[in-house]
């Protein structure tokens, strides 16, 4: 495999009745974060949380010993070398002996924008808060207003792989990346972060709102080229159909690069069309997990193989 540049995904995801991400509300109210278009409240999930959702997956799959945990000052260890949470996610932190250090996260990850009007798909439920009191010899507590909803929720990742295991160094007005880690190592990270979206589980209030939130419907991609352009292919109207002519015309714009699809049946009404218009591109459509074990399996460290140089720049 040629050296390549990035891994972009965008993907739709169908929720149960859950709260994923709490806003700001009164003291005996938790909502639910929203985005406002044309007059119209949606949900959304920010993107430090979803952030923090991989980040908490990929922890669940190696050892301790191979990330750091931030101290009391929010600051992490800022060893790219040893801890694969600083190097794929960045950070802010100071270091011994060279001041304070920032990090450019490699891995970017979009909000997750509900795309499903919420006054049709939101309720209120209470829960209590129950507390024993001893010397009243009965049962007092609280009762909080939780606002939940059910939606279908468009999310994006990318991961510039030509920014895994180095530092970028500025030289004579010349940007390069100055390698800390060897292409098997940067290979087992990528793989380690893809293996850990597949398994998204850390959500925010599911101890009594068990959903699921991993893709239902997947386009994810290895390319020669960095760009975000990948997000636009998913757009999805309010009768839950894609838009099916700028799907195409994305795709368009993306044939240089490995596309894979996947999708779970029912996510969508026009189905038979999503699949027309990707037998049209020659992209053949699995399942969203099937379709990121692809992407897994055709990586080789051959992919990182080629310096690590961009081309000049002033450093201005």
């Amino acid at each position: 495999m040629t050296t390549k540049k990035a891994i972009s995904a965008v993907w739709l995801s169908e929720t149960g009745l859950t709260n994923l991400n709490s806003g700001v509300g009164a003291s005996n109210l938790v909502d639910i974060k929203k985005y406002k278009l044309d007059g119209v409240d949606y949900p959304y999930v920010s993107g430090q949380a979803m952030r923090y959702y991989l980040k908490e997956s990929i922890r669940r799959l190696i050892p301790s010993g191979k990330y750091c945990i931030a101290n009391d000052k929010g600051e992490n260890c800022g060893n790219i070398q040893s801890c694969i949470l600083c190097d794929l996610f960045g950070f802010m932190t100071t270091l011994k002996d060279q001041g304070a250090q920032i990090r450019v996260s490699p891995i970017k990850m979009s909000p997750a924008m509900g795309l499903l009007p919420l006054n049709d798909n939101m309720t209120i439920d209470f829960l209590t808060r129950r507390k024993p009191q001893e010397s009243a010899g009965e049962l007092k507590g609280d009762i909080v207003n939780v606002e939940l909803a059910v939606n279908v929720y468009k999310a994006g990742l990318s991961i510039d792989l030509a920014k895994i295991g180095g530092e970028e160094v500025i030289q004579n007005k010349q940007r390069s990346i100055c390698e800390k880690v060897d292409p098997e190592e940067k290979l087992t990270r990528v793989k380690t972060a893809l293996e850990a979206f597949k398994n998204f589980s850390d959500y925010s209030k599911q101890a009594r709102l068990l959903t699921d939130f991993t893709p239902d419907l997947i386009l994810i991609s290895v390319q020669d080229k960095y760009n975000h352009i990948l997000q636009k292919a998913l757009e999805l109207n309010n009768s839950r159909s894609i838009n099916l002519d700028r799907l195409d015309q994305v795709l368009r714009s993306t044939k240089s690069d490995s596309i894979y699809a996947g999708l779970i049946s029912g996510t969508i009404k026009n189905e038979e069309g999503l699949k027309q218009i990707l037998k049209t591109h020659n992209i053949e459509l699995k399942t969203p997990i099937e379709a990121i074990d692809m992407v897994i399996a055709s990586l080789d460290a051959d992919i990182f193989s080629a310096p690590s140089q961009e081309n000049a720049h002033s450093s201005d």
